[in-house]
């Protein structure tokens, strides 16, 4: 069976040059719920990192 460590998915979005990570999944929104703010900073990534869970950025899809 194949076994996968917890994750979350986050999308950045650079706002006035400072880069902030916007929860997408359900874990990732219950870690900002627990931090108290709509956005997650790369300390409380870090953090989330030292729990145990993987973090995923989402990338917009650019047409040419």
């Amino acid at each position: 069976m194949f076994n996968r460590e917890p994750h979350i998915v986050v999308k950045p979005k650079s706002v006035y040059g400072v880069t902030n990570f916007y929860p997408v999944c359900d874990g990732a929104k219950l870690f900002a719920e627990l931090a108290g703010t709509k956005t997650l900073t790369r300390q409380s990534l870090n953090i989330i990192k030292r729990l145990g869970y993987a973090v995923e950025l989402e990338h917009e899809e650019v047409e040419l």
